[in-house]
């Protein structure tokens, strides 16, 4: 097995693959071993293959179990076999109930489902399980804020400021962590604070200047601040980063007419 760890880690799947299989044939209950095998199948796209490698290594009993049970969540997860997914990460808690990322996932698949009450009491559990747990933290930001917007009817900023306490969590635990910036920019976005949101959607830029969601982002707070031209800059290079991101394209669009327009009606009033 240890040739094929070797392997894998230089990133040669297809030759650790055909260790693992050798270790297997040497002995066929060899239980730990299908974890390497699984993960070197995820890396080529193996899905299937993946999948039937974790359930074996379930029957034989490996001793990492929880972990093995997580992993086949995560790839049923990926398949769009939620119920599935629910199920291992639901397993995974019961096998080890201090297992914060088991509880991290299953309050994806909660919040996915429209259930933002349980996902928050799920990520709580994984913050209070693994306080340094800087994703859980910000995940915990997305669903405080989406419940704060849920509620606006009743006018229920106190979710919205919990959002921003929580973020701020996160990115002390994880100060280059661009994703919790970002986030942090939409929450205050949402409550009018837009220079500082400006200032954090430029640092999640400058943590990872490819992040396209930041730059359509950044292009709001911008657009909401007058600036259009600075806007219409960011949409174009959110939409040269990913294109096929929709909204980046639709804002794009609609600001480049205002210009237009706004164009057009000076050359007419001459």
């Amino acid at each position: 097995m240890a040739v094929g760890n070797a392997l894998k880690e230089i990133g040669d799947s297809q030759g650790a693959i055909q260790f693992y299989l050798r270790a297997i044939k040497l002995n066929p209950r060899f239980a730990d071993v299908y974890n390497n095998l699984a993960t070197s199948y995820m890396q080529l796209g193996a899905t299937h293959e993946a999948i039937e490698t974790y359930k074996m290594a379930l029957v034989l009993g490996a001793s990492s179990i929880y972990t093995f049970i997580l992993n086949l969540g995560n790839l049923y997860k990926a398949q769009g076999l939620f119920e599935d997914a629910t199920t291992c990460f639901t397993n995974a808690i019961r096998v080890k109930p201090t297992f914060a990322i088991a509880w991290s996932n299953l309050a994806g698949l909660l919040k996915d489902e429209g259930q933002l009450d349980k996902a928050i009491d799920h990520y709580k559990e994984a913050i209070r399980l693994a306080p340094d747990f800087a994703d859980a933290h910000s995940n915990l930001g997305n669903v405080l804020k989406e419940s704060g917007n849920l509620a606006s009817s009743y006018f229920d900023a106190n979710q919205v400021e919990l959002a921003i306490a929580t973020y701020r969590t996160a990115i002390q635990l994880e100060p280059n962590f661009p994703d919790a910036y970002n986030n942090l920019g939409n929450a205050l976005r949402d409550i009018r604070q837009l220079e500082q949101a400006i200032s954090c959607y430029r640092t999640a830029l400058r943590l990872k200047p490819d992040h396209p969601h930041a730059y359509n982002n950044l292009g709001n707070a911008l657009k909401d601040k007058g600036m259009i031209k600075e806007a219409i800059h960011c949409y174009m290079t959110a939409a040269r980063l990913m294109p096929r991101f929709a909204a980046a394209h639709c804002n794009l669009g609609r600001y480049v007419l205002c210009v237009v327009l706004k164009f057009m009606s000076i050359v007419c009033d001459r």
